[in-house]
């Protein structure tokens, strides 16, 4: 594996130095806050800057609504009492009340103009010049109110005359007190409309730059993160993807933000990984070790147990066929009962072992339920009828069929039925039950009237040699069968449950994957041999053998098996090159061979039998202590033509060296072809 730095710096990296250098260190929130911080204070002060201008712009606006309403107001005040003047005058020169009209409209509002030229002045600040025409208006109102009564009195001419004289001098002075007064105001207009178009202009360009600065911060932030921030955080997502994936890593820049820490933390992840790959490399390499150590040890031991085991019965199986006294026969029964009790044994612990090593070999195929239950109860009948327990079986649909090993679901039930048998009670009973369960999907329930079991229970009888105390109990048993039963149900792709009230039984179900229906056949009842099938061989007639085996105890055992059959010949040979000599010499009918020799392998022996012309037809059984399956199927393949286990069933191979003699001498006859080894 490559180092942190060579795989975390690609080339050009070292070159990331100053400001790129500043960014890439920095924490992510430090570039969050900068990148949306300074577009944000940008807008914060083009805003603020735009505040400032419009409430500057408020306020010449407001200057220049003070001062025209003061000018309009002190117009408005002019108007009015210049309306009044000329109505006083016209009415002095014809003495027509008509003419007083304007006076007396002038009268009836002067006081509200009055009173908003003050306040407008107020506003405006010229509330002096404002006092001092409005003591000349309060002097015109006088003089008018002085000519009106004259007039009405009948004064000359000539004393009116100096009268409207002094008015008009009066008035005169208002027109240029009011000129002043409203002169000022139209001048701040004036400057007023100047700024305020200023303004104006100040405003849009600062709301140009802003929108201007607002689109290059955005598009600096959007650049930011999408050619750094956001490139990075895919550059890590890849990595992390390959890192699940087990492929090597891509490179990065290092950086001291969140995004570089998180790139370190894949490489040491990376590295972790490795280390855990290699240990559980190394585990998996010792765990397959121990494996082969153990089926090696499985193998060997099942070979050492079967071997004495084959003296054991075969002897057993001698006495038997031999005349005994009634108590010497029964003896000899209950040694063949316990050694073949005990190689059941070996079988069930071989078969768990098989088991959990995935060495155990399954063919799944349909199945017919009916048929496997019928079996189980034909075979354990003897041993519940021995206890008065009778085995009920509910009716099968003849057609019902399921997805599994024949042999194996057979060994299954017998398991779960010798299971019931043993923990039952005395005239209790066993129920076999099947049905469709859901879709799919057939239940095979046995049920015993037992004592049943504890709800804590119920997991611990799948533990191996696990037997709930009953080993304190005069029940035979070692707690492997239920285990092996279930770990086969499984390995058929079906499952093995229970379910138990204490004092009223336990059922248990076998769950498979449901088949379509099979066409039911009973088996035919055996036909008596026709006469013409040929002549009666009596059993070992004429027939050489030559057993190739270094155990003299077996080689004793298959010599007093074959002493009793007449014209049966044995010739034992101890190595494997001793047999090869002596089957190319004697050229025997039959060869039996063990695999284990001194000099060389079975299957040796075997290749070699079958390469010599000589001894190329020679039908060749091997006889064993290997039950391996893959072993069975080798030699098979490889030309044996049987292959008996140890211990030997010898009336199993008295049949098959019948079948040899019977065939020997149809071929004298030339009555049969030959069949091939």
């Amino acid at each position: 594996m490559r180092s942190r730095e060579a795989r975390s710096a690609p080339p050009g990296a070292d070159q990331a130095h100053g400001p790129r250098r500043w960014w890439l260190d920095l924490s992510l929130r430090a570039k969050g806050l900068i990148v949306v911080a300074v577009p944000l204070i940008a807008l914060m002060g083009i805003i603020s800057a735009n505040l400032a201008l419009q409430q500057s712009e408020s306020n010449v606006r407001n200057i220049s609504t003070n001062a025209r309403n003061l000018t309009d107001a002190a117009t408005q005040v002019l108007a009015d009492m210049a309306n009044a003047e000329t109505g006083i005058r016209g009415y002095t020169a014809t003495r027509d009340p008509i003419f007083l009209t304007p006076y007396t409209l002038t009268l009836t509002r002067i006081g509200a103009e009055r009173t908003s030229l003050r306040h407008a002045a107020v506003i405006a600040g010229v509330g002096r010049q404002q006092q001092t025409v409005d003591a000349t208006t309060g002097q015109v109102l006088i003089e008018l109110a002085q000519l009106r009564s004259a007039t009405s009195d009948g004064a000359s001419a000539r004393n009116l005359l100096a009268a409207l004289l002094n008015e008009k001098t009066t008035m005169d002075r208002l027109r240029r007190q009011v000129a002043s007064l409203a002169a000022a105001p139209t001048t701040v207009v004036a400057v007023q409309h100047d700024k305020l178009t200023t303004l104006q202009t100040r405003i849009e360009l600062l709301d140009i730059a802003g929108l201007v600065l607002a689109l290059l911060a955005g598009l600096a932030g959007v650049a930011l993160f999408t050619s750094g921030i956001a490139r990075r955080v895919d550059m890590n997502a890849e990595n992390a993807r390959r890192l699940g994936e087990g492929q090597p890593l891509e490179p990065l820049i290092p950086a001291g933000d969140e995004i570089g820490r998180l790139a370190e933390s894949h490489l040491m992840a990376e590295a972790l990984l490795a280390r855990r790959s290699a240990e559980l490399t190394a585990a998996r390499d010792t765990a397959v070790r121990a494996t082969q150590a153990k089926n090696s040890f499985l193998s060997s031991t099942s070979h050492e147990l079967r071997t004495p085991l084959n003296a054991i019965l075969g002897f057993a199986q001698l006495l038997q066929l031999s005349e005994l006294s009634e108590e010497d026969n029964d003896g000899v029964t209950r040694i063949l009962g316990a050694g073949r009790h005990l190689l059941a044994l070996i079988n069930e612990l071989i078969d768990i072992a098989r088991i959990e090593s995935g060495d155990l070999g399954m063919s799944l195929e349909p199945v017919l339920v009916g048929s496997v239950i019928e079996e189980t109860c034909q075979l354990m009948a003897p041993i519940a009828a021995a206890r008065s327990i009778q085995i009920i079986t509910d009716r099968v649909p003849p057609a019902l069929a399921v997805f599994v090993d024949r042999q194996r679901l057979a060994q299954v039930l017998v398991n779960l039925v010798s299971n019931a048998v043993k923990y039952n009670h005395r005239d209790g009973s066993i129920t076999i039950s099947c049905a469709e369960q859901g879709t799919g999907q057939v239940s095979i329930v046995v049920t015993d009237t037992g004592p049943g079991l504890a709800p804590d229970d119920l997991e611990r009888i799948f533990i191996p040699f696990e037997r709930l105390g009953a080993e304190r109990t005069a029940i035979e048993g070692t707690g492997i069968g239920l285990p092996l039963a279930k770990s086969l149900t499984e390995a058929m792709k079906g499952q093995l449950t229970v379910a138990s009230v204490l004092g009223q039984g336990a059922a248990f179900t076998v769950s498979l994957t449901r088949a379509p229906d099979m066409i039911y056949l009973p088996a035919p009842s055996p036909a008596p041999a026709a006469p013409a099938a040929g002549p009666h061989v009596p059993p070992g007639a004429d027939l050489r053998v030559l057993y190739i085996e270094d155990n003299p105890a077996n080689v004793e055992v298959i010599d007093r098996f074959l002493h009793g059959r007449p014209n049966t010949t044995l010739l034992s040979a101890a190595s494997g090159r001793a047999g090869l000599q002596c089957a190319v010499r004697d050229v025997p009918d039959v060869i039996l061979l063990d695999l284990n020799l001194p000099d060389l392998q079975g299957d040796q022996v075997l290749n070699e039998l079958k390469a010599e012309p000589a001894t190329a037809a020679i039908p060749v059984i091997v006889l064993s202590a290997d039950a391996s399956r893959g072993v069975i199927h080798r030699l098979l393949a490889g030309g044996a033509f049987a292959y008996l286990t140890k211990p030997i069933e010898l009336a199993e191979l008295g049949e098959l060296l019948d079948s040899f003699a019977w065939l020997r001498d149809q071929r004298a006859q030339q009555t049969i072809p030959i069949v091939p080894a």
